[in-house]
Formats: C-alpha cells, sequence, structure tokens
C-alpha cells in the first residue's frame, strides 16, 4: 500500500531534517544566505532571482542525492572498497561540478552590481 500524499511529505521533511545535519549541506545554505542576500542588496531583476533559485534549488539538492548516494555504499559496502569510493567520488564530483558552475552565474549576475 502506498503512503498517502502526507506521509511521504513527512518522509521528504525528515531528509531535509537530516541534511542539516550534513556538513557539506550547512556549507551550501551559507552560500545560499549571502546570495539571497545580495540578491535583496542589489535587487537584482526578476530573471537574474529565477537563475540564482534554480542553481540554489539544484546544488542543494544535488548535495542531498550526493549523501543518500554515500550512505547507500557505506551500507552496502562497509569495508574500503575502490569501486566503491569510486561512485562516492563521482557523487561528490557532480555536486562540485554544479558548484563551480553556480558560482560562476553568481559572479556573472553580481559582479555587475559590485563593480557600479
Amino acid at each position: 500500500m502506498k503512503p498517502s500524499f502526507f506521509k511521504s511529505v513527512s518522509f521528504a521533511i525528515n531528509g531535509l531534517k537530516l541534511a542539516w545535519h550534513e556538513k557539506h549541506f550547512k556549507i551550501h545554505l551559507v552560500a545560499t544566505a549571502l546570495s539571497i542576500a545580495l540578491g535583496f542588496l542589489f535587487d537584482i531583476e526578476i530573471m537574474e532571482w529565477f537563475v540564482i533559485l534554480i542553481c540554489i534549488g539544484a546544488v542543494l539538492a544535488l548535495e542531498m542525492i550526493n549523501t543518500a548516494i554515500e550512505h547507500l555504499v557505506d551500507l552496502v559496502e562497509p569495508n574500503y572498497n575502490p569501486k566503491a569510493g569510486a561512485i562516492k567520488d563521482l557523487a561528490a564530483g557532480a555536486v562540485l561540478v554544479f558548484s563551480i558552475i553556480s558560482a560562476l552565474i553568481g559572479i556573472m549576475i553580481f559582479g555587475k552590481y559590485i563593480l557600479a
């Protein structure tokens, strides 16, 4: 039997609570707060908000997926295994790639306001 919609939402909220305890998720939340503060400070345009919010959402979601993959790999293979390590490294690399792209987008958006 499938859980109710509200039960499914409670599971998702629990996932957010679990992510809150992860060091890298907290680092991304600091970057999120800084980006939002700069957005309000510079009164960025609506399309710039859309881009910033998409980047924030994608980085946070990727970090949560990366954490889930790390936990799953540790559950399946608790001992050191080079293939398990490669899986975890690839997932972390995906977060890094999008984080770098997001940082570049942030520089492009906020740079013009900072230099003005």
